[in-house]
């Protein structure tokens, strides 16, 4: 199970179904100068979406990796990716689900965040890298009563991409304004709000170069 299983979109289409089950995710992608690195992703999803997905006949639907030989199947045959470790806990009603997963370059990566090589690209040249991807090719059509309805059901949950690059960051953007940037060093941050993210009309993209 990778990361394509995990963008907005599939998230969205599940989420929608069931309303009061959504999820929030956490990831940081460390990346060193040749270009190989870490990511360390932490979900957070509410105790219905547990439930839901331990029936036998919803795994395939859930967009996250609920045990540990659900990430190791799910990097079966990826080029460059190896698992590092998995763990679960609880936090009041939530779960929280952590997984890290080692790349040895940023084709890795970009395979990594979009295993059919649609939504994720990246760059390398005398000038330095980049990495554009976006979070999901589309978002659902959703009336008016539907956007408050899911954006509620989301609640307090939300979404955060954070970059720790080898050298500083020469760009890095967003084409939503619902996605907040910063920067602290070497380190950029993408974060926003999972309800804002769903009842939006267009799908987030991210753009880093270094």
């Amino acid at each position: 199970m990778r990361m394509s299983r995990w963008t907005i979109g599939l998230i969205l289409l599940f989420c929608a179904g069931i309303l009061a089950s959504c999820m929030g995710m956490a990831s940081e992608v460390k990346i060193s100068k040749d270009g190989s690195g870490t990511v360390a992703a932490e979900y957070r999803l509410s105790e219905e979406l547990v439930a839901f997905g331990q029936l036998e006949a919803n795994k395939d639907m859930l967009p996250v990796p609920l045990t540990e030989s659900d990430v190791r199947q799910g990097l079966q045959g990826a080029k460059g990716l190896r698992f590092v470790s998995w763990s679960s806990k609880r936090d009041g009603t939530d779960t929280l689900i952590r997984t890290v997963v080692a790349f040895e370059s940023l084709k890795a990566l970009a395979g990594y965040l979009d295993p059919e090589g649609k939504l994720a690209r990246h760059e390398t040249s005398d000038q330095g890298s980049k990495l554009v991807f976006s979070l999901g090719s589309t978002l659902p059509s959703f009336d008016p009563e539907m956007k408050k309805v899911a954006k509620e059901a989301f609640g307090s949950y939300s979404l955060v991409f954070e970059f720790d690059l080898p050298s500083p960051p020469k760009e890095f953007s967003t084409s939503s304004p619902i996605i907040k940037t910063s920067r602290n060093g070497n380190t950029v941050r993408f974060e926003g709000a999972m309800g804002d993210i769903v009842s939006g009309d267009t799908v987030p993209g991210i753009v880093i170069a270094w």
